[in-house]
């Protein structure tokens, strides 16, 4: 029906625009073929013409393996290892950000040069960041509103056909890029391409950025693996205790599930709860004034007889802090506040 066609057009977007170039990437392939060098490769993928006008890059299996980037607003292939495990999208590009917004495209294995140039529909399959997904669904709810009035031009039979997804319209597929994989992708930031061979959610090429060891998935040892505390806590992956309050980022994060839960300390604050007394127990102040306190006296992460809440302002549940009764008690002669 004339409707289905229309919204093909109209829905397809950015999307539709961009997909426009990867045909010609992927006709590259079927026309001047791939034997996995990149040298050959890069004379090779595109037509001469389309090569002066965009910008491109091809990342091949060793560059993945040893860790990359993928510059942004870049046309870039990438190529995994044949060797390699399978990976998911997340810890492949190295990016936890739901806001980043990148999408791309793979070829199939059983991957046929005659049927992809005579289709009118890219072979494989399409993976789109969070926040591309996110953008896409608006922008095609926007176009929706805008260009539909319902009461007034749309039949029953039309509603029908707009409930279905319209044909054409780029949907999310692949979270796990398997061995061997060749890919486009087109991305808003630079995203660190690479493999994660100690399975700590951060790749290579991230721990070489933040200087972690590829090998450990603990490289600091202090319980939480390198990716969660990298992306998930923004905590240091490298000190054991990254906020200086003498608990271990382990004991403060004790599940060690990359979340500050409701009964747990925040390894990047030293007072979690801003009572003015540290979470753990370290030293506050210089010189003279130097003093040594805290509300988990012995370091051990759980709240003991003697001890105050580290997440409660207030462990008595009254108007005075937990800080300001430390130091009342102090003043009047105190020993064991």
């Amino acid at each position: 029906m004339a409707l289905s066609a229309s919204l093909s057009r109209k829905f397809l977007g950015f999307g539709t625009l961009s997909l426009g170039g990867l045909s010609l990437l992927i006709v590259g392939y079927a026309i001047f073929g791939f034997d996995g060098n990149s040298a050959s490769l890069k004379g090779r993928l595109l037509p001469e013409g389309y090569r002066k006008e965009v910008q491109w890059r091809v990342i091949d299996a060793n560059m993945v393996e040893s860790g990359a980037t993928i510059p942004p607003d870049t046309n870039v292939i990438f190529t995994l290892p044949g060797d390699a495990p399978s990976i998911l999208r997340r810890s492949l590009l190295g990016s936890y950000d739901m806001t980043v917004r990148y999408w791309g495209y793979c070829l199939p294995e059983n991957y046929d040069q005659t049927t992809a140039i005579a289709g009118d529909r890219l072979p494989g399959r399409v993976f789109l960041s969070e926040g591309e997904r996110k953008a896409r669904d608006e922008e095609y709810q926007r176009q929706l509103s805008e260009r539909f009035s319902i009461p007034e031009n749309l039949t029953d039979e039309d509603l029908n056909q707009l409930r279905q997804r319209p044909a054409g319209r780029i949907e999310h597929e692949i979270e796990t890029f398997d061995p061997g994989a060749i890919c486009y992708i087109m991305s808003q930031v630079p995203l660190a391409v690479g493999l994660d061979p100690d399975d700590d959610e951060a790749n290579d090429q991230v721990e070489k950025e933040y200087g972690t060891d590829p090998e450990i998935a603990d490289s600091d040892g202090d319980g939480i693996t390198d990716g969660r505390e990298i992306f998930f806590l923004h905590s240091s992956a490298l000190r054991r205790d990254s906020d200086g309050d003498g608990l271990i980022d382990g004991l403060e994060d004790a599940n060690h599930n990359g979340r500050i839960d409701s009964t747990e300390t925040d390894p990047v604050k030293w007072d979690t709860d801003r009572d003015g007394l540290p979470d753990g127990l370290m030293k506050v102040g210089t010189g003279r004034n130097t003093q040594v306190l805290g509300e988990d006296k012995n370091l051990n992460g759980t709240v003991d007889e003697g001890e105050s809440n580290p997440r409660m302002w207030s462990t008595l549940k009254n108007d005075i802090s937990d800080g300001e009764r430390y130091y009342q008690c102090l003043m009047t002669g105190g020993t064991d506040c």
